[in-house]
Formats: C-alpha cells, structure tokens, sequence
C-alpha cells in the first residue's frame, strides 16, 4: 500500500491497461460508455459531499473508485476512437485512388515498401476517402526513385491483410491493424503514375532528410556492407540494410537490443551532455538552463534517428528524469516510468501490445528494482572493475525482466548473453562516441578521414565478435512460453520480488505456487503433444506442407523447407516436437501416397494422373491437391474417390472455385486453404 501512495500513475496506468485489454476481449453495450462515465460523475460528486475529516477519510475510497472507472472509460474510449482511424474505405475495390507516400520507402528483393494515407477514388468523378495502407510497388528505376511525399495515382484492389493462417503463425492483420493500417496491395510497373509532391512541412519528413544526409556522410567515408548496416542501426535507428543472418548473430548472442534504437542509446547521450554541462550546476538558473540544454540534445538526437517509437518512448523518459533532477527533487524513478507509459498509451492505447514497449519497461523496471539488490551484494570502488560489474549486473537484471517476453515471442534465450554484454555495451558506447565526432567534423579536412576509418574498424570488430560467439556450441537455448505460462512467470517474479521488500510469506507462497503451476502447464503441453495424433496441411505462400504428427515425432512432406520452417517452426516448438523428419519413400509414404494410422491420403503435386484410368478408383480419406496444379478433376476421379479434397493455399483463385463448384456437385467435402487457413486433422487411435 505504501509503494502504491508513492507512486500515484500506477494507480492511474492499472485501470487505463485493464480498460485496453477490456476493449480486446469484450464488446460494450451500446450506452455502456456514457454509463461509465456518468458513474464516474457520479462518484466524485459523492466524494466531495462530506466535510469533516473523519467522514472524508472513511469515504475516501469514492474519489478512488471514481478515478478507476474514470480512467478505465477513458482506455475504452481511446481505444474506439482508434478503432475508427484504422476503417480503410474501398477495401477489396478494384478502382483508380489518389495515395500519398507517408514513410521512406523500403528496398525489398522484387519491391519498394511503403506507408500510404488514400487520398480518393474515382468513381465517375474523384470523391475523398480515408484509409492507411501498406503498398508493394514492383522495383523498376521509377520506383527507385520515389520518396516520402510522393502522390501517386494508382490501378489497384486494396485487400484486407492476412490474419494468422497457420496455428501459432503471425498475425499480420492484427499487427497492422494496432498500427492503424487497414489495406495492403502491390502495384506492378506501369500502374502508378507520379502526379505531385506534398510540399507542406512534415515534421516526420525533415526528420527523414536529415537522417538521410548523415547517412551519406557515413558513406562518404567509405562504410558500406555490414558495417554501414550496424553503424546505421546502433546510431541512427536505420535497420532497412541488416540481413537477416546478421540479426540473428547478434539475437543469438543476446544484444538484439544494440540494433534496436532505445534506452540504450538515450541513455548514453544523456550521460554524455550531463557530463559536459556539469558546471551548470550552482545555481538553480544555471539547472534549468542545464536541463533544456539536455532536453533539447535528446529530442534533437531523436529527431535525426527518425522519431520512431522506441526512441520516442526513451526520451520522453528521460525528459520526465531531467525535469524532476533540475528542481533538486529526489525522482521517484518509478513513479516517472510509470508516467511516461501512461503519456505513450494517452497517444495510442495499441502501444500496450508492441512488443518493444514491453521489452524496454520490462526491462527498465527491472533494472531499477534489482539493480541495487546486487550492489548490496557486491559494490567494488576500483573504477575498471565497478565498470565491469555495472555492465555485467545491468544486463543479468535487465535479462530477469525480459526473459518472459523473449521466450514467448522468440522461443530462445541467449546462454551467453552476459560475456556478449560485457562486450558489446562499451563497443556500442564507443561507436556512437566515434559517429558523433565523425558527423560533428565531417566538414573539418583530415580528422573526419582517421576516425571514419576508425569507427569503421571498430564496427567490423563487434560484427565478428558476435558472429564469432553465435558458433559457440550451445550459444542459443530453445525454449518456449505460451501465453499462460508467460503470465504465471511474471506473477512468480512479482511474488519474489514483494517477498524481497516485505518478508511475508503470502508473496512466497503465491511465487512459489506460479513456478509449480508454470510446471504444471509445461507438462500439460508434453501430454498433450505424446498422446495425440494429427495431420496438418499447413497454408504455405507457394509451396505444399504437410505435417504427420505422432506423439512427439514430427514428419513433413514439403515443396519448400525453407519456407516450412518458416511458417511452423513456432508451433513445432510450442507443441515440444522433435526435429522434423523430412518424407521420403518409406513403408507408409510412397510418391505421395500415404498411410497414416490407417487414414488414406493422397497429396497431389504433379499431374501424374492426368490421361490415366482406373477400372476401380482407390479409396481415399483426404486428396491434397497443391504445387500450382491446374487440374481437370474428371480426370483425377476417374483414378482416386476422395472423401474429402483439401485445396492448397498454392492453387490460383479460378482453380480453387472450380474445383469447389466441382465438389459441390459430386457430394464430396472441400477444405480451402487459402478461405479458411490451415486444415487441422486429429487422428483417433
């Protein structure tokens, strides 16, 4: 109760979190809002009615429950009112829209990327509309040269983004849609037309131009591959050059977090003008200027990197610390964290499911709660070692705080994470320290030239360090949360940390009774996954996937393994099942005939039934039919009777309806990937 009188936002952040996920997972009645909200009146009118000490003390409870419900309404309705932004008007429209570029544009392999606000659409005659979209336009010299502004008229239908099609897959709709987009599309060459340009200062634009413009100093000095694409990312917050198999190095290594522009970086800038302003500090004048001075260096820094959301999020942070420190008030670090997390779900409640708004609170409460539990433990006075021991303690107790999110997003935890730390934090430190000389002499002949090189050399080394540590033996742990464990993990964490400030045994017991439970579900999932059989054919973008589960072994058939892995590599995971068995001619599987415990399959990727006849068509439970056929089904029935056809995600649109319409005649069950996602069969013995 104490910690809660002390830190008054996080008695306004629980019911403002409790009213986003209200909005998740239940419908208000129409009125129900105005409801709320008139008991909220209602409860404070009541508060204020009492006059002596005694009655207000008793009732004080009203004022609080009318802030609760107050700030819980308000969640709900933040939440409605973003709900309307992201409506895409026109969806799955073919038509002719006006659109304007409103992110730098992306390099793809076949594509450019880009967000885009519609403008209108012509209908007999243009008529305004509203809607965000995430646009492909096919790469071609045009295309290359688009930029954040551009107007375009454009020959296209927007869709509606694809939910999660496989079990445990991404859920690009929802994901899209907490960002306010509501369409995506691609564009091929020749149906776009560059009309103008908006010329209205953007702030967001500005930002873009000046990040471009010091990344060509970058590349004036010669930095290029990998190196430019980690000095981009760790400075400037840049991340459209990293490769894939460079990120995965440094997540294997568990500095993901050095790529990702944040409290990290924040942190470091802060450090560094605090220091160089350190003699505005004898009079209270002289720390007010001290403080802009520092506010005005952090924002000015976030304006170049891009105004991302990250950084964002870790200013406005840090601008709540420099404020309270300019007014010799003691900050309540708590109180101002929980501040900034309600000012950042205040702009848009949908933060509250972005991955790295939980890692860096996560990690930064963390931080600040046990930090000073181990420097009770051990606070050593030799400079090099307190540096040592900070940088190795920060990162274990930042790790405390993450691992729950990090198991359940990424199914993996860095065994290595504290020697990699201890590595790369002063190496990043000393990168941003050399880009910030490189950017602020690049007009100066000669020293730009020696610390160019420099800098460059220093990047090349934390690259191969990294790279180095991901082949370590056991370098990665892979383990996996679902969503009630996660939650059962954080409230252990909880528990053990109250057990820690007050020494009572409820927390304990509560703590100790999460890990049992988190066990508990752990063994359920085994269960589950060693006493059940089933057969999955999984919605691939272009290629044919099927999963024959038994117990724990795992065989798949597969056109493609790189793009199975891809899509089901989390639920293999998820469901504890062993490394798959890749099909080929067995006892039970031969040319895409199987046998799988006594089920008839037949998966079809070649027209090797075409022209042929059967006196007798074979039985078969399920035909998958996939790999781009075109099939004549007259043909196909003539040598197999299916009792039911499961269309492949792979299969144009023209084919899937015929052969819908197809079965529809026949009297035979259909399944359609590309409708209804994934087709899930369980095998009973």
């Amino acid at each position: 109760m104490e910690f809660l009188q002390r830190t008054p936002f996080l008695r306004l952040l629980l019911p403002f979190i409790i009213g986003i996920l209200l909005y998740q997972y239940v419908e208000f009645l129409h009125g129900v809002l105005y409801g709320l909200f008139c008991i909220t009146f209602v409860l404070f009118l009541l508060s204020y009615k009492f006059h002596t000490p005694k009655r207000q003390f008793q009732f004080r409870w009203l004022f609080g429950s009318g802030v609760f419900v107050f700030m819980l309404s308000l969640a709900y309705s933040l939440c409605v009112e973003n709900e309307k932004s992201s409506v895409f008007d026109h969806l799955n429209q073919k038509g002719i829209y006006r659109i304007e570029i409103i992110s730098p544009p992306v390099e793809k392999i076949k594509s450019y990327q880009c967000t885009v606000n519609l403008l209108g659409s012509f209908d007999s005659s243009w008529k305004p509309s509203h809607g965000k979209a995430i646009l492909y336009i096919q790469k071609d010299k045009p295309a290359s040269k688009l930029l954040f502004g551009d107007r375009l008229l454009v020959e296209t239908e927007f869709a509606t983004p694809e939910k999660a099609m496989n079990p445990d897959g991404f859920d690009y709709a929802a994901y899209l849609h907490r960002q306010g987009v509501g369409a995506t599309c691609y564009i091929p060459s020749g149906k776009w037309q560059l009309t103008d340009r908006n010329n209205s200062f953007s702030i967001r634009r500005t930002s873009d131009k000046c990040r471009n413009y010091l990344l060509d100093v970058y590349r004036r000095f010669h930095i290029q591959g990998d190196e430019f694409a980690v000095l981009a990312a760790v400075t400037l917050g840049y991340t459209n050059d990293l490769q894939p198999d460079l990120r995965s190095g440094f997540a294997a290594a568990g500095v993901m977090h050095i790529l990702a522009l944040s409290g990290l970086h924040i942190g470091i800038v802060y450090v560094v003008i605090a220091f160089l302003l350190g003699f505005l500090n004898k009079t209270q004048r002289q720390k007010v200027i001290k403080s802009l001075i520092i506010m005005l260096f952090l924002w000015g820094f976030a304006f170049l990197t891009g105004l991302s959301t990250s950084v964002i999020r870790a200013t406005l942070m840090f601008s709540f610390i420099t404020i309270a420190s300019c007014f010799r008030r003691k900050s309540q670090i708590y109180n101002t964290l929980f501040m900034s997390m309600l000012v950042m779900l205040l702009v848009n409640p949908n933060y509250l499911y972005d991955v790295g708004y939980q890692l860096s609170y996560a990690a930064v409460l963390s931080i600040i709660f046990f930090k000073p539990v181990l420097d009770k433990i051990y606070n050593p006075t030799n400079n090099f070692t307190k540096f040592a021991w900070n940088t190795f303690s920060v990162s274990l107790v930042a790790q405390i705080g993450t691992t729950p999110f990090t198991l359940y997003y990424f199914q993996q935890f860095p065994n290595y994470f504290l020697i990699t730390n201890i590595v790369a934090v002063p190496m990043a430190t000393l990168i941003i320290y050399l880009a910030m000389g490189l950017l602020f002499s690049s007009f100066v002949p000669y020293i730009p030239v020696w610390i160019g090189f420099l800098l460059n050399r220093t990047v090349w080394l934390l690259n191969y360090v990294m790279s180095s540590i991901q082949k370590i033996p056991y370098s990665v742990s892979h383990i996996s949360l679902d969503i009630r464990q996660s939650f059962v993990l954080f409230l252990a964490i909880f528990c053990f940390s109250a057990y820690y400030l007050n020494r009572k045994i409820v927390p304990l017991m509560i703590g100790l009774a999460s890990v049992l439970l988190t066990c508990v579900f752990n063994i359920q999932v085994n269960y589950h996954t060693l006493t059940t059989k089933r057969m999955i054919v999984y919605a691939g973008m272009k290629n044919t996937h099927i999963s024959f589960i038994n117990g724990n072994k795992n065989y798949v058939f597969t056109t493609d393994s790189l793009e199975i892995k891809k899509i089901a590599k989390t639920f293999w995971q998820n469901q504890k099942l062993e490394t798959p068995e890749y099909l080929h001619n067995n006892n039970w599987f031969n040319d895409g005939f199987a046998c799988f415990e006594d089920s008839k399959i037949l998966i079809l990727t070649q027209n090797y039934l075409n022209k042929q006849n059967s006196s007798a068509p074979i039985e078969l439970d399920y035909l998958i039919i996939g790999n781009h056929l075109k099939p004549k089904m007259e043909q196909i029935l003539q040598c197999v009777h299916p009792r039911k056809i499961i269309i492949d995600n792979s299969i144009s649109k023209w084919y899937t309806e015929n052969i819908k319409q197809f079965c529809i005649s026949r009297k035979i069950k259909y399944y359609s990937l590309a409708e209804k996602g994934a087709y899930i069969q369980y095998i009973k013995d």
